[in-house]
């Protein structure tokens, strides 16, 4: 991913944030020369992502053993000229992305398909509890296949107009902030990180 050096996002624990707050990840892989593509949400385990996939969908035999490419979208929004309260600026997007590689492999044992699960439900569904009726979720279990992903590269671009100035910055977050989304407010959010009088 091409990245001007002041977006260029080298601190571990930012990018794992980012993987854990907003864990639902485009898949990008080749299969016969022709790029494809699937979501899927996985979760951050020191140096892996593990999730699960419907058995079907035929990419799960494509992925196996091969490096594949796993992007993470953080919040993002329009920024208009207007925003900065200067002259000679231009129409952008400000945004953060974490992108991951890995080599894929594809787990079929029920121990590690539960375990897949419960990470996940432990996120998304604290209720969910596969354990309790297990013979309930049998059906469940066997119309999916686990993943495993051993991470061997990590890179991420946080491109919050930290080329402008403090002053510049603070009007761009105002702005998002009076737009009131959650886009808009999250990537405000964002900003503020990056400029020291809000560290």
């Amino acid at each position: 991913m091409y990245s001007s050096p002041y977006a260029i996002q080298s601190d571990p624990a930012e990018n794992e944030l980012t993987i854990r707050k907003y864990p639902f990840a485009t898949v990008i892989y080749a299969e016969n020369n022709i790029p494809q593509s699937f979501h899927l949400p996985l979760i951050l385990e020191g140096s892996v992502l593990i999730g699960h996939m419907a058995k079907a969908n035929p990419a799960w035999k494509a992925i196996n053993g091969i490096c594949a490419l796993f992007i993470f979208h953080g919040p993002h929004h329009y920024i208009s000229p207007d925003f900065y309260g200067s002259e000679k600026n231009v129409p952008t997007w400000n945004y953060i992305s974490v992108q991951v590689r890995g080599e894929v492999r594809i787990r079929e044992d029920q121990a590690f398909l539960k375990k897949a699960i419960l990470k996940l439900a432990a996120r998304q569904d604290p209720h969910f509890d596969i354990e309790k009726n297990i013979n309930e979720h049998q059906k469940l279990l066997d119309g999916i296949v686990g993943i495993e992903v051993e991470i061997s590269e990590i890179f991420g671009k946080f491109k919050l107009a930290q080329s402008k100035s403090e002053q510049e910055r603070l009007n761009v977050a105002a702005a998002l902030e009076d737009i009131g989304t959650d886009q808009a407010v999250e990537t405000a959010s964002a900003m503020k990180k990056t400029i020291r009088s809000y560290r």
